[in-house]
């Protein structure tokens, strides 16, 4: 992708019809996925919270106990175990809802990937990765045997908007992004990256590596792992962020370090398992019930229906292929 194609990717798109109450159970998609899969209304806001990622950590942040939401979703069956009869919050297991979005879309793998896809450990603007960019770790993705080339380079939104497209445009690599992580059409053009290549790889463990596993791409880490620090996130300690939350983290870490830290082919049995518990293959709630449990919440927030009208008209508009029509008439006039 061109300079001008990464940045076009990660302008906004559409964010879905409803207003969002919680954004990690609306960002990457999950909002999307979670109302195809339940038949829950796309106009409809969620008065859920949820994990946004796939991590190897199962405590509970700051930002998901202090929200107004009462209910939790996790993929990750510890964080369920650990706050079970918890009073502030109560926090249930289901399948992830990407998971269940690919297999009713019937996303697979193409019938000849090439290439191994990078992903570049990315930032914010309140957390900085330190000891990601070394010319040791490019020298390696370039020694990368012949059959793992091309190399490509897979950036987020947040290092896109900061311009660190540009600076690694030096090292020579392809550059693509799955774009705009507000997007409903997130999850889409994720699998259709990833569903092209022999392989990904990165430094350290993150929610890509689950996606490429359970797709049935191999992944591997490569390079030292980088260290994480905190500029200005309330959610963490000042400085460089522990390496380990507590023993369930490390032992997880531990596990992840034997399992990918040698490439192979094909994705192993060993892998598969190691994802697919992470991933919440072990809830035992279907579509039906974790629908009732949507409902539930809906009819329990009652009092913030007020966003409903204006949800309504948008899904209308988008229904009808008007809204970017009348959301480019309303910023004319904004601009007069």
């Amino acid at each position: 992708m061109t300079d001008a194609e990464l940045e076009q990717a990660c302008e906004e798109g559409f964010a879905g019809a409803s207003q969002w109450a919680h954004w990690t159970s609306e960002l990457y998609s999950l909002g999307k996925c979670l109302r195809i899969w339940t038949g829950y209304p796309e106009c409809f806001p969620l008065f859920v919270y949820s994990d946004h990622g796939v991590g190897l950590h199962s405590h509970l942040f700051p930002h998901e106990i202090e929200n107004p939401a009462r209910l939790h979703l996790t993929w990750n069956p510890v964080k369920e175990l650990r706050n079970a009869g918890a009073d502030h919050k109560r926090v249930i297991q289901i399948v992830h809802p990407w998971i269940s979005y690919r297999r009713q879309r019937g996303i697979t793998r193409t019938l000849s990937p090439r290439g191994t896809l990078v992903f570049y450990m990315h930032g914010t603007d309140v957390v900085q990765w330190q000891g990601h960019d070394s010319e040791e770790y490019f020298k390696q993705l370039r020694e990368l045997p012949e059959e793992l080339q091309p190399v490509v380079l897979c950036l987020h939104m947040h290092d896109i908007r900061a311009g660190v497209h540009k600076k690694l445009r030096r090292y020579g690599f392809p550059i693509v992004t799955a774009g705009n992580t507000m997007a409903t059409d997130f999850v889409d053009r994720f699998y259709d990256l990833i569903k092209d290549f022999s392989c990904a790889t990165a430094q350290t463990w993150g929610s890509y590596a689950a996606y490429c596993v359970e797709l049935g791409v191999p992944f591997f880490f490569l390079g030292e792992q980088p260290k994480l620090m905190n500029i200005a996130d309330s959610n963490l300690p000042a400085g460089i962020a522990p390496q380990y939350w507590d023993s369930y983290h490390e032992e997880l870490e531990a596990e992840a370090e034997l399992l990918f830290r040698v490439r192979v082919d094909t994705v192993t049995p060993k892998q598969r398992a190691f994802v697919e518990s992470l991933l919440g293959f072990g809830s035992k709630l279907n579509r039906w019930q974790v629908s009732r449990l949507l409902w539930r919440e809906f009819f329990r927030s009652w009092r913030q229906w007020h966003t409903l009208p204006r949800s309504v008209a948008v899904a209308l508009l988008f229904r009808f292929g008007l809204l970017s029509k009348v959301r480019g008439m309303r910023n004319r006039y904004k601009t007069r």
